[in-house]
């Protein structure tokens, strides 16, 4: 049964959880803006800002391959809406990582009857 603090920590865990965006619509990564000097001397860009900008998606894969992606400038906001996804999807982690293990503490048995056994491949 749920009392007292219990309650709190399980409804404050699932305010966390359906507050968060869908799951699909995240990427891990950095968003890059640059400009571009074009080697020509008497350029414009020489003096200046540099051509651009361009903006970039950039992650870093497994052992330490980075990858980039050229973005329009239609994809930045959807790319920095997916990289905002993953922020808030990553504290929610860390939150409800944080109030199970204070539930875990208290030997709450609410949590035994939500057990899901894991799937077998």
């Amino acid at each position: 049964m749920k009392t007292g603090p219990t309650k709190k920590l399980f409804e404050r865990r699932e305010r966390l959880a359906s507050a968060l965006p869908p799951f699909a619509e995240m990427v891990r990564g950095s968003l890059v803006t640059r400009y571009r000097r074009c080697g020509k001397p008497t350029c414009h860009c020489m003096k200046g800002q540099g051509h651009g900008p361009a903006h970039y998606l950039v992650v870093t894969l497994k052992r330490g391959k980075t990858q980039q992606i050229l973005l329009s400038e239609e994809m930045l906001p959807v790319a920095q809406q997916y990289l905002n996804n993953y922020k808030r999807w990553w504290t929610a982690v860390e939150k409800v990582s944080a109030l199970n293990r204070r539930l875990l503490r208290l030997r709450v048995p609410a949590l035994r009857e939500k057990t899901v056994r894991p799937a077998s491949d």
